[in-house]
């Protein structure tokens, strides 16, 4: 059977039938047999079919993401060195299990088709194909695949909604015995095909599920609407010295009114295939208190930082009562972990204050080229709109910490925001630490503008230097096409930045320039004399003509730019629904960029509603390490998946592993950047632009003044 014929044969699962499959070309020899899992229906499948990779890939089945783990077939038996068999494939039906079932054994495949029409157990069942593609058979009484194969065990879950799982990796098939799977095949370990190769490619993984806290865990009375089991606002941070040690944080369990329960912790050890979770006690839901200086109601904006040493660092903002409110209190809050995110420290305090000021929007960097030296910055508001950026680091590696103190003043009715240190050293030159922020300038009018700008430390932080403009922001924010009047809580005038292996310093935002005002696209500029000068922004998102939102960019090793994004390309004249996908762009020179699509489309209607606009944070994460990009984001889940309404959102971890080093030149399947037109803005945008600014100030401020409660940042 042709692959073709084999392709149209799987109708039953709504894939093949749906897309035009690809031949495979003349002289080809092996192909790779995907691995999918879906969350909610805890099922696995397996196809070598583009047609329905293509499919999956793209999410038009809900809930199916690869898990990483691909093996190798053939396509014919021709195609294969020495004897392989045929793989037949069956559907089983919804009282069965809803699920797929695959053997390369011809006696078994002919049992199973023999019992089709005569065992209840096998009612319904449907041979959708003979031979979906070709491997060998192991010795049936040993198990044992010949030399330069490996086995592929196979794994049933035993329960009504029967399933099975095919892999090369003893570890994942030791882990499914110990959920409960039975092994079957053949030999004492279960052997039910032999594969000339295995490995692991782009995947896919569902990171958090439902709430782990309790019901008044934050021993504070409710001042807004909590969205238990969502999870919002990612960071995610690669070990250099272990580039398979990945550590995630996020918000857990959102308020409506700021903050949330708790910070959650997601760390890894296999790349992000997996991931074991943990916390540090910023917050009494995650276990603070009054003894280990984590006695708050809330905590909020996570982030997180791996040093060379390969210890993890993690801060955050922790509060209890309404902004300015009498008797509230903020702080900023740093933990460390020694063993790649399995265990945390007591929480040190960096700063603690009253009523007088909010301290907020804080991140952390593991100095990478100076061990023990850490970074903590902030800003710091008083009611009077004045906001410093503030440091606070150690040089000791958390044995004792440097009091606070501010480093940039941006002058009274002004203040900074989204400070974040980036370090870079360029090739000879020492390192220089840069810290990036938003600049909100107000004017003896009331006017206000946004800029991105930075101070840059050549001495380790102890010193730095006046402010360095990067761009201006003319973000007007993101909102439904079909209700312009519901606003999402976006990036808008935030930005994100990293530093390249020579020395180079990107970053990225949100902003209108490209359309002359009418929506946000994404933005990038780019320094290559350590920060002095940065070329002129140019929009990187594909599809121009949509809004995109929420950029976040790291750069790999080899010099690669990646910026992962949010658009709404697929959102529908649908009213009901706000469809957005999650996309990944990369480049080498910064003017040539190739997209991958990450996730979705999902249905950001589903989202927390947060102080004025649908919410999945204020920032997502990205990482890379060689060969590889991890983008740490979140998905809303559709009603249909989450009908208790407890698991609005939830982060996932992909990594992009087939993003290769990217020539500079233009090739067939790139895009250029473009530049923002000469016109000026017009009076409209303008307008927006303010409307903009007002948003994200008022987004901070939270609660009503002069009364106490826990609703802050």
């Amino acid at each position: 059977m042709t692959r073709r014929a084999r392709a149209a044969a799987a109708t039953r699962w709504g894939i093949a039938a749906a897309v035009a499959v690809l031949a495979l070309p003349a002289g080809a020899a092996t192909e790779a047999v995907i691995e999918y899992y879906n969350p909610w229906l805890d099922h696995y499948f397996m196809t070598p079919l583009p047609g329905e990779i293509a499919v999956l890939d793209a999410g038009k089945l809900v809930g199916w993401n690869r898990t990483g783990r691909y093996f190798d077939g053939y396509a014919s038996a021709q195609a294969a060195p020495s004897a392989v068999d045929p793989v037949c494939r069956f559907y089983i039906p919804p009282q069965h299990g809803d699920s797929h079932f695959f053997s390369a054994s011809p006696a078994e495949c002919a049992a199973v088709a023999a019992k089709i029409g005569t065992d209840p157990d096998y009612s319904g069942y449907i041979e959708e194909t003979p031979a979906e593609f070709y491997i060998a058979l192991p010795g049936t009484a040993t198990g044992a695949c010949a030399p330069g194969t490996l086995p592929v065990y196979r794994l049933w879950n035993g329960r009504a909604d029967s399933n099975h799982r095919y892999t090369t990796d003893l570890a994942t098939r030791a882990a499914m015995l110990a959920d409960g799977y039975i092994a079957e095949g053949y030999g004492p370990l279960g052997v039910a095909m032999c594969t000339p190769g295995a490995g692991i490619s782009d995947s896919r993984v569902r990171v958090t599920s439902t709430s782990p806290f309790s019901e008044g865990c934050d021993a504070e009375p409710a001042t807004g609407i909590l969205y238990a089991g969502t999870e919002v606002e990612p960071m995610i941070a690669a070990a250099p010295a272990n580039p398979a040690n990945l550590v995630g944080v996020f918000q857990q369990d959102r308020w409506s009114d700021g903050g949330a329960r708790g910070l959650r912790t997601g760390y890894s050890f296999d790349g992000g295939l997996t991931w074991s979770f943990a916390q540090a006690a910023f917050s009494r839901c995650t276990g603070g208190n009054a003894a280990n200086g984590g006695d708050y109601a809330r905590a909020s904006d996570p982030w997180v930082s791996i040093g060379a040493d390969g210890v993890v660092w993690q801060s955050a903002i922790a509060f209890t009562g309404n902004t300015f409110a009498a008797g509230s209190s903020s702080a900023i809050l740093a933990a460390r972990s020694i063993d790649g995110g399995r265990t945390w420290s007591a929480p040190a305090t960096l700063i603690a204050d009253g009523s007088g000021f909010l301290n907020d929007k804080d991140s952390i960097t593991s100095d990478p080229f100076r061990p023990g030296l850490v970074y903590v910055t902030w800003d710091r508001l008083s009611a009077d709109g004045h906001g410093p950026s503030y440091l606070a680091r150690t040089t000791d590696g958390g044995i004792t910490w440097e009091p606070a103190r501010p480093i940039y003043d941006p002058g009274p009715r002004n203040q900074t925001l989204n400070n974040q240190i980036v370090v870079a050293r360029a090739a000879g030159a020492a390192p220089v630490a840069y810290d990036f922020f938003t600049e909100f300038d107000t004017a003896v009018n009331g006017s206000q503008s946004a800029r991105l700008a930075l101070v840059r430390s050549t001495d380790g932080g102890a010193s730095w230097s006046g402010a360095i403009p990067i761009a201006a922001i003319e973000a007007i924010g993101t909102y439904d096409p079909e209700n312009p009047a519901r606003k999402l809580r976006d990036g808008a005038n935030l930005g994100s930045f990293a530093a390249g292996p020579n020395g180079e310093l990107v970053a990225v935002w949100q902003d209108a320039r490209f359309s002359g005002g009418l929506r946000d696209g994404i933005a990038l500029s780019r320094s290559v004399d350590g920060g002095i000068t940065w070329s002129a922004p140019v929009g990187i998102n594909a599809v121009p003509a949509t809004q995109a939102l929420l950029p976040a960019v790291t750069v790999r090793s080899d010099g690669t730019i990646g910026v992962f994004y949010y658009d709404m390309r697929n959102d529908t004249s649908d009213p009901s629904t706000l469809l957005v996908d999650a996309w990944f762009t990369a480049s080498q020179d910064g003017v040539h960029w190739t997209e991958t699509h990450v996730a979705g489309p999902f249905d950001f209607n589903a989202a927390p509603s947060v102080e004025g606009g649908l919410f999945i944070g204020d920032y997502q994460g990205v990482a890379s390490v060689p060969g590889d990009f991890a983008p740490f984001y979140v998905l809303a889940n559709p009603a249909s998946l989450d009908p208790a309404g407890d698991d609005a959102t939830d982060v996932y971890a992909s990594g992009l592993r087939s993003i290769g080093t990217l020539a500079p030149q233009v090739a067939k399947s790139a895009r250029a950047a473009r530049p923002a037109p000469a016109a000026a803005p017009t009076a409209a945008a303008i307008v927006l632009r303010a409307e903009s600014i007002a948003r994200t100030l008022a987004a901070r401020i939270h609660g009503v003044p002069g009364q106490s409660s826990s609703s802050s940042r």
